[in-house]
């Protein structure tokens, strides 16, 4: 699947469609439409970003990352059309090589774009060295839960947490990251850090957290010293981390703490 959405080649197939298809066809269309552009509903000024993940096929590392570079290059050159590419550096995919191209800060209009062009290069030329493909997702962002993510200044890695709510009461769960989030900006105020909530391409209930850093030693960014635990505790009462933590862990499905590690690639990257 191409890092980006084609509406041009859906246009083209209609035009082609006799008329007695017609009906079942835009029956079609209107179902992919429902899942892929869905999210459209929901919000329209809200922040996207799309993800695509790619495992290349084996011994054809070098010829994809080339292949990515270039397609980047020609297409990807500007803010409206950037797109960032990391490299996974734990987990079972990591050892084949396991990509995340991340389209940041999209609005509904980018959607709508032809990308046709775009297209055509991924089919002829990035295509045939991938052995999996995964995406579109579709993540909008909350503004309100993030920390220094306003503007777009790639760091060299990244941490991503995913997880799974519950179906129901989801109240716990963003009132931890509420408050967790404000004892971030008091002992953490250099911390890149993001919250975002799967808006179309799988389970509507998953959220990821992301965090980037430049100093691997230092991946929440400089510390004023205090403890974010006391702090937290000091911010809003004795006992309250270790309350609402439990609140927000019980709000979870069992298997949903996914997290890796990820190094940002420039060069496969819009600059």
């Amino acid at each position: 699947m191409p890092d980006y959405i084609n509406l041009k080649i859906i246009n083209q197939l209609i035009k082609f469609i006799s008329n007695n298809q017609m009906k079942n066809f835009l029956l079609i269309i209107t179902l992919i439409f429902s899942s892929s552009f869905g999210f459209s509903q929901s919000n329209p000024d809200a922040e996207y970003w799309i993800t695509y993940e790619y495992t290349p096929k084996k011994g054809m590392i070098s010829k994809f990352e080339k292949a990515i570079a270039e397609k980047t290059k020609l297409y990807n050159n500007t803010q409206e059309m950037s797109v960032f590419t990391a490299k996974l550096t734990s987990g079972a995919n990591a050892e084949n090589g396991r990509y995340e191209r991340i389209m940041p800060r999209k609005s509904i209009d980018w959607f709508l774009m032809d990308n046709s062009a775009q297209n055509k290069f991924w089919m002829d030329n990035v295509d045939k060295y991938i052995q999996n493909g995964e995406g579109p997702y579709i993540w909008s962002r909350v503004k309100e839960l993030s920390l220094n993510f306003e503007k777009p200044e790639p760091q060299r890695y990244m941490r991503s947490l995913t997880r799974v709510m519950k179906n129901g009461n989801q109240e716990h769960f963003w009132r931890y990251l509420e408050r967790y989030k404000q004892v971030l900006a008091k002992v953490r105020p250099e911390i890149r850090w993001a919250v975002f909530y799967l808006d179309s391409g799988g389970n509507a209930n998953t959220v990821r957290i992301i965090t980037t850093y430049n100093d691997i030693k230092l991946p929440q960014g400089a510390s004023d010293g205090e403890n974010v635990q006391e702090a937290y505790n000091e911010m809003f009462g004795d006992g309250s981390w270790k309350n609402d933590f439990q609140l927000y862990n019980e709000s979870l499905l069992e298997w949903s703490r996914g997290q890796y590690n990820a190094s940002f690639m420039p060069s496969l990257s819009t600059q």
